[in-house]
């Protein structure tokens, strides 16, 4: 332990009593100071209350460490001033250095944050992991879920704050309500919203209820130190929670080009970077925002009769749209903003879909990827029923390397635009069906009867002779 301190420039007053340059240091305040290095705002460093002299000139690091040069031995307390704002950055904590020359190593507790949406195994984008990813595909109206995981690193510093706050900052477009917080964890430990009874140390959502849509919306954990034994080995923060597309999500045909502004989402996570703050769990830091892209699909459809012309259009067929078991029916509704059918909510009367008078249209939008079976159900008066048409939306969709866009490739997919023809006139049942041997038997009968007639007006004829 060093002994016979002396009080050097820059120092006024230690806890209540004024210090004077050059006079000795209690050995009290030696043995406080001695073995330690770093410390919280509210500990040892705010019992020195600094004069307008500086105990040496200010140093600016260009990397991870800095070198202060020219110190004589002694204590000195080393802060870091850096004004932050709300950049991707944290300040260090104070450090009390026993010295000649110090190197100092400038340490960064900053958080990451993820953000994913899930999409069907089946049909996830390359890469993802049991369905999380970057991207995924949908159909309006179907419950889904997104996935916000913070990640704090291994960093002494963490230890110096009296709180620590994470704020999850998440964006919605105006394609994509909000319904419900699914899960919110800390490491494996599940914890609930804040309750002043019953979960005062819990999370706090503001900003969107069940049903909002396009919604700017936080998700806050006060003080992540009451979830997390040792904050300074790290943790994760994770974050799910219910959503589905609605009627003003953006589809895409197959022909689909601009793609990027496509029912995005985004999160950012503002968070404690001041370990030398007062303790209110200030949150001046900010990642930059991590984006999810959610897609659905449009089948364009319009009806004709004998042959495709623009004097031709058909209305008055009904149709019904299956999943590709061609038995489980699609429940749709006609939609008067989208102008076309739409997947329907558990609580809206299904629409009969039928081909619009004059232009002979009933478009479907907001379709997830897959198989579909499309089947005629009613035929205008005089013509011919339609065979089923199979649909086949084949979607690849990822993010690109750098995070900021994603890729949609449709290549394979199959019947998205329909010219559908009924031809007039009836047609005969087909080869090996019921109805073919009906027209046998019926011909059959008519042969013999023939015969029989012809057989009596001659033995009618032989009798006149």
């Amino acid at each position: 332990m060093l002994s016979n301190l002396k009080w050097g420039s820059g120092v006024a007053q230690y806890g209540a009593n004024p210090v004077t340059q050059g006079s000795a240091v209690d050995e009290a305040i030696i043995s406080e100071l001695t073995g330690l290095t770093n410390y919280k705002g509210s500990d040892i460093v705010e019992k020195f209350t600094l004069s307008s002299t500086k105990a040496c000139s200010d140093v600016t690091s260009s990397g991870g460490s800095v070198t202060i040069s020219g110190l004589v031995d002694g204590y000195y307390i080393v802060k870091d001033v850096t004004n932050l704002g709300n950049a991707d950055d944290a300040n260090s904590a104070w450090i009390v250095q026993v010295a000649g020359d110090a190197d100092i190593a400038i340490k960064n507790a900053k958080p990451t944050v993820d953000k994913q949406v899930l999409d069907e195994t089946g049909d996830a984008e390359s890469g993802a992991s049991e369905g999380w990813g970057e991207s995924a595909d949908h159909a309006i109206n179907e419950s889904f879920q997104f996935k916000l995981t913070a990640t704090i690193q291994a960093d002494d510093d963490l230890a110096a704050y009296e709180t620590y706050k994470l704020v999850f900052n998440d964006t919605m477009s105006a394609g994509v309500t909000f319904d419900s917080i699914a899960s919110v964890k800390v490491g494996d430990t599940v914890i609930a919203a804040y309750n002043a009874d019953t979960a005062p140390d819990g999370y706090v959502v503001s900003g969107v209820s069940e049903g909002d849509a396009g919604k700017t919306w936080t998700l806050t954990i006060a003080d992540l130190k009451k979830h997390v034994t040792n904050l300074s080995t790290g943790a994760t923060v994770e974050v799910i929670y219910n959503a589905h597309l609605n009627e003003n999500a953006a589809v895409h045909k197959e022909s689909a080009t601009d793609i990027n502004d496509t029912n995005k989402n985004t999160v950012s996570l503002s968070y404690s970077n001041n370990p030398d703050a007062t303790g209110t769990g200030t949150t001046d830091g900010k990642t930059p925002e991590d984006t999810v892209w959610v897609f659905t699909y449009e089948v364009d459809n319009t009806k004709y009769k004998d042959s495709v012309a623009e004097d031709n259009k058909l209305a008055g067929a009904e149709f019904k749209l299956f999943e590709s078991d061609g038995s489980t029916e699609v429940k749709l509704v006609y939609d008067n903003t989208k102008n076309a059918y739409r997947p329907a909510t558990a609580s809206e009367t299904p629409t009969v879909m039928t081909s619009a008078e004059s232009t002979g249209i009933f478009n479907i939008v907001g379709l997830d990827a897959g198989t579909y079976v499309l089947r005629e159900t009613k035929t205008p008066e005089g013509y011919n029923t339609c065979a089923d048409i199979d649909i086949t939306i084949k979607a690849a969709h990822v993010e690109n390397v750098g995070g900021t866009a994603v890729n949609l490739d449709l290549t394979g997919s199959n019947n998205m635009s329909n010219d559908i023809i009924n031809k007039s006139g009836s047609t005969l049942p087909s080869t090996g069906g019921i109805g073919t041997t009906l027209f046998y038997i019926g011909g059959g009968c008519m042969v013999g009867l023939a015969g029989i007639f012809l057989i009596t007006k001659k033995r009618m004829g032989k009798k006149d002779e």
